[in-house]
């Protein structure tokens, strides 16, 4: 019996010093958790340690609750209209990680107070066009100048006189009016969720003129889930960094590839 009495001190001190160690990660991992949340939003990429913190469970978390919508890569789907994340082109703000936060938190249409819901695209071949206050709708042909105008701002177009009629719709408050949401310049309004029309970068088609006149016909009013009430702090704000990580890294990528073909 003394024989077997210090094997079983050894095991019975090794027990205490790996609940030890387990007991110290733990408090550890609450620890950083803790600070994870204290910390702003947009100063968690300057932390390394608070970034491989929230890297791994953005990456999880995103497949699990966003990658339905947005693909595995983060793409999206032009044939919803949901925006590629990963191309550092933002329908909604500027790319900040407490913007992206926020649109995780409250959504977009999602009936939340706090998402995002000021405007969307009317459907101008209804006849009535949108929602939230009375707009007239446009006649087919005025649809097509419309279209042929912003077909202009990145591709020659022959018909100068259907040009000038769909600049003067865009412009008309009493009319199209889309100068309203897209600007005079076309280049949108991510305040509001505008698109930029005069880049290669399409939210819903192709940039063909049918898929231009589809959305100015039908229009467009996409959604995104609050997740406020259906995921932990740490898992939000945790897939916000993830996808301003990811986004990041794909612009400095085509910089780099930008750079490379001026040499």
């Amino acid at each position: 019996m003394w024989a077997k009495a210090p094997r079983f001190l050894v095991f019975a001190a090794a027990s205490i010093v790996v609940a030890s160690i387990a007991s110290g990660l733990i408090t550890r991992d609450r620890a950083l958790r803790a600070h994870f949340i204290r910390m702003p939003a947009d100063r968690v990429p300057d932390d390394p340690e608070l970034m491989q913190f929230a890297m791994s469970r953005g990456a999880s978390g995103f497949a699990e609750h966003c990658a339905t919508c947005h693909g595995a890569h983060m793409q999206g789907d032009t044939r919803r209209g949901i925006p590629n994340l990963a191309d550092n082109d933002w329908l909604y703000g500027t790319g900040r990680v407490a913007e992206i936060e926020r649109v995780i938190l409250y959504g977009i249409r999602s009936g939340n107070s706090k998402g995002w819901d000021l405007a969307h695209m009317p459907a101008f071949a209804r006849p009535h066009p949108y929602n939230l206050y009375a707009i007239p709708p446009l006649k087919p042909s005025a649809i097509a100048d419309v279209t042929t105008y912003v077909l202009s701002f990145q591709h020659p177009q022959s018909d100068a006189a259907g040009i000038e009629r769909g600049s003067r719709i865009f412009r008309d408050p009493a009319g199209g009016n889309c100068v309203d949401c897209h600007g005079p310049d076309g280049k949108g309004d991510s305040a509001i969720g505008a698109p930029d029309l005069t880049d290669a970068i399409w939210l819903t088609g192709d940039g063909s003129r049918q898929s231009i006149e589809d959305v100015i016909a039908h229009g467009l009013a996409g959604n995104c889930p609050a997740w406020v009430s259906r995921l932990s702090p740490v898992t939000i704000r945790s897939i916000a960094v993830y996808v301003h990580a990811t986004a990041a890294a794909a612009a400095k990528t085509e910089a780099l590839g930008g750079r490379a073909k001026l040499e």
